[in-house]
């Protein structure tokens, strides 16, 4: 626009490539969709758009050269057809690394935190070199901009042994975990919820022993476990939760997230391991009750609600407030306000003995009810199963908001302003350092809030929601 505010500074922004191809049945965030929302958000603020580069990789050994490149071309002045800008001063450089991207943990998204200060010695790239020499090639070439007065944003993954001038959290396995706990907690009132009428849940947790990067995935498996664990655990060492599998307890730690893994290749062994989990009822017949299952993401999550079917539970979500029905949800996604929601509490006790016949019919009518199921990375695929409310909830990394912190935190260090002003920025504790960090709230999504939350801020349309 004419009389517009333009500045000088510019933005390299180097970010992995994207995991999965076009796919239904994949997260919904991808680096390309992040790279182009920061693109417009700095655009928006005044940057240039020749002033604002996005360069891809597939690994880290390919994109420590990059920055490498990137960084000496910058210092020696030249303008090539990268686009460095000789005034490293005006400069921001914002790093996603690109961690190995085991086939559990792309399942999250693509923008899921690594550990890559846990074992990187023993890890291999794509290319078959050492991860520790693409780390230290990396660190060395950001240090040597910072010492030239650039400013570098670190986004996902911290590299260890550098400390940036500005760290994004986008989506962390720790809150994976939290978030899905938090879900169920609140959506079955578990706060109040009895010992002596108990709920039951399972937690399956996608791991494999096979990974060509073990210790990564491993890392990643037990702090999103941890995160579960921390919202859940007090609720099993009150008694007032149970697993049908017994695969955790009043008992269980933390540590023994091994104890919930499954493995997660494709959606038939999930359905079936899920199957063995519930077992069968006591007494042979009718249903094992099942109120809750943490997924921990949209694959696993499909294999859940498949097995479900199979074992001909009856119902969805939607039927734990009986006011609430599938056509209201199609109604609000539709066009009407979100529906807030509320559950009518279980009683304190279980069902009073009566007739065998009323027994048998109480137990069957809990036993045989849809179960609340929570997921993560807002599958297109998984949208159906939401919508009708077979998959409670899944989950997502806030891109937008994202995006448009980042380009403020950019825009900052191009005025040469102090991150202070930002209300979205804290100091957080970065391998003994204190950084200035952005980490938002992943956003939760059920049928109930999917318009306002996926579909008005242009995530999914109407028709990928199934409508």
């Amino acid at each position: 626009m004419a009389g517009e505010t333009r500045f000088t500074g510019s933005v390299a922004m180097f970010l992995p490539n994207d995991v999965f191809t076009v796919s239904q049945d994949v997260p919904l965030n991808s680096w390309h969709d992040f790279a182009d929302a920061t693109t417009d958000s700095l655009e928006d603020r005044g940057f240039e758009a020749d002033h604002v580069r996005t360069y891809a990789d597939a690994d880290l050994e390919r994109q420590s050269h990059r920055v490498q490149d990137y960084v000496v071309d910058a210092l020696d002045g030249s303008t090539d057809s990268a686009g460095a800008d000789p005034d490293a001063q005006s400069m921001t450089l914002v790093v996603a690394p690109a961690a190995p991207m085991t086939d559990t943990v792309k399942r999250y998204g693509d923008y899921a935190t690594q550990s890559l200060a846990q074992g990187a010695d023993a890890e291999k790239n794509t290319t078959d070199a050492p991860l520790d020499e693409s780390l230290s090639r990396m660190s060395r070439a950001l240090g040597l901009a910072k010492k030239a007065g650039m400013h570098v944003v670190v986004l996902a993954t911290p590299l260890p042994g550098f400390t940036p001038d500005a760290f994004v959290s986008l989506c962390s396995a720790r809150e994976i975990g939290r978030l899905q706990a938090r879900q169920l907690v609140s959506k079955l009132q578990l706060d109040s919820v009895s010992r002596y009428n108990p709920k039951y849940i399972e937690i399956l947790l996608p791991y494999t022993e096979d990974s060509d990067h073990l210790e990564l995935d491993a890392a990643f498996a037990r702090e999103a476990f941890s995160g579960v664990w921390e919202v859940i655990g007090p609720y099993f060492r009150s008694g007032v939760v149970l697993s049908p599998s017994m695969k955790t307890t009043a008992s269980t730690t933390a540590q023994d997230w091994r104890d919930v893994t499954i493995e997660a290749a494709d959606t038939d062994g999930i359905e079936e391991e899920f199957r063995q989990r519930l077992g069968q009822p006591a007494n042979g017949e009718g249903h094992v009750r099942i109120d809750g299952v943490i997924a921990m993401n949209d694959y696993v999550a499909n294999g859940v609600v498949k097995g479900l079917n199979a074992l001909k539970y009856t119902g969805s979500a939607a039927d734990i407030n009986p006011s609430i029905t599938i056509g209201d949800i199609v109604g609000n996604i539709a066009g009407r306000q979100d529906l807030q929601k509320s559950r009518v509490p279980d009683p304190k006790r279980a069902p009073s003995p009566g007739t065998p016949e009323e027994v048998r019919q109480k137990n069957q009518k809990a036993q045989n009810r849809w179960p609340i199921v929570t997921g993560f990375g807002a599958y297109i695929s998984a949208m159906p199963n939401i919508v009708n409310g077979k998959q409670w909830t899944t989950g997502l990394v806030d891109r937008f908001a994202n995006a448009t912190n980042l380009a403020r935190m950019c825009m900052a260090f191009a005025q040469g302003d102090s991150l202070d002003s930002l209300d979205f920025v804290s100091m957080q504790d970065l391998y003994g350092q204190n950084v200035p960090t952005m980490s938002l709230p992943l956003l939760s999504v059920s049928a109930g809030n999917m318009k306002t939350e996926l579909i008005d801020p242009g995530y999914i349309t109407l028709a990928e929601a199934g409508l």
